[in-house]
């Protein structure tokens, strides 16, 4: 038998924290020892997580590293599993687990960042969730791996929660850069924020929202017995130097911080934007239900350019608990069938 090897100065062997991580044994103090995390600037919402070399020996295996991310995901899986209520809230009458899929708003890496609405869901309304989220994930990679859909057609759940468009909406890989003009002094007012907004932007949307819209109709379609609830995100506040959004002003020359309230003026704009669209989902859908969350964070509950502090997330959670209160109970909701119409210029 090989001699088990010893790590080097202390540190936790990347074997054992993979092996910790499978079968389900690693602990919230080994999650905060293990993984680093910082901002990933070339994507809105996501994260680049990394093993912290301090912890974790990689003698041998230099590239493990770029599975940081993975792994990470499944350990905050594993954790969701042994911190899952079994049984539903008063007052909620659908089945569970109720299905969530989403970005950074539905899952951050776990400890080392503030929860998130699905966490307080999860623990202070013990509403039994199964999360699929993924930090960063874009809409139409959420679409195409599909992994929400086998509870959802098989009838094991019929409440789908879902967060998506925020990457897409802000530009996605290329940033918001590109969807705003360069600062002219002449409409240097908040009121002038509809001026530095490009005609690029409300193009990039009616794309992102043809795709939200398109899977709406398809969850009707493959399984007419589930509730489709989503959300529009809050005004998120730009940062000088910040990685997502206030990077990409300073680059046309919008400060945040000498021109914070014409910044966030241009946020309110396409926030609102992005609202507007799903809002008319839930009009015309009778299986989808949109949450309003704008106003819901306050100015200091944000801990960075896009995600809410633990008292933030508290506060959107507590929306979606309302919302979710009521809907309709299992077996008593007939969604009417969605009849044949153009999507924004094109055929359903």
């Amino acid at each position: 038998m090989a001699k088990k090897r010893k790590s080097a100065g202390g540190k936790t062997p990347f074997h054992a924290v993979v092996e910790k991580i499978q079968n389900r044994s690693i602990s919230d103090a080994d999650i905060s020892n293990f993984f680093v995390v910082q901002p990933n600037p070339r994507r809105p919402f996501d994260f680049t997580v990394g093993l912290n070399r301090s912890a974790v020996d990689f003698q041998g295996i230099e590239k493990s590293a770029k599975l940081a991310d993975a792994l990470a995901h499944d350990a905050s899986i594993g954790r969701d599993e042994k911190l899952a209520p079994t049984t539903p809230p008063k007052g909620f009458g659908r089945k569970v687990p109720v299905v969530a899929e989403g970005d950074s708003w539905f899952r951050l890496p776990p400890l080392v960042m503030p929860p998130t609405l699905i966490d307080v869901l999860q623990q202070s309304y013990v509403y039994p969730i199964s999360n699929l989220a993924h930090w960063g994930d874009t809409l139409t990679e959420m679409i195409q791996a599909g992994q929400f859909w086998p509870a959802l057609i098989s009838g094991e759940a019929d409440t789908f929660l879902f967060s998506g468009g925020g990457n897409d909406m802000l530009g996605g890989d290329a940033g918001i850069a590109r969807f705003l003009n360069l600062f002219d002094p002449d409409h240097a007012n908040p009121s002038d924020a509809a001026y530095y907004v490009k005609p690029e932007f409300y193009a990039n949307l009616k794309l992102v929202l043809q795709d939200y819209e398109s899977l709406i109709q398809r969850v009707h379609l493959r399984a007419p017995d589930v509730i489709m609830v989503g959300h529009g995100y809050d005004y998120a506040i730009p940062r000088s130097s910040g990685p997502w959004i206030g990077n990409g002003m300073m680059f046309v020359g919008l400060d945040p911080t000498f021109q914070a309230d014409l910044c966030q003026a241009i946020m309110r704009i396409m926030t609102d934007a992005f609202n507007k669209g799903l809002a008319g989902f839930a009009a015309t859908y009778s299986n989808y239900r949109f949450v309003d969350l704008r106003g819901a964070v306050g100015k200091n509950e944000w801990r960075d350019e896009l995600h809410p502090t633990a008292a933030g997330a508290a506060k959107t959670a507590a929306r979606f608990d309302a919302m979710l209160k009521s809907l309709p109970k299992s077996g008593t909701f007939e969604t009417p069938a969605i009849a044949s119409r153009v999507l924004f210029g094109r055929a359903a």
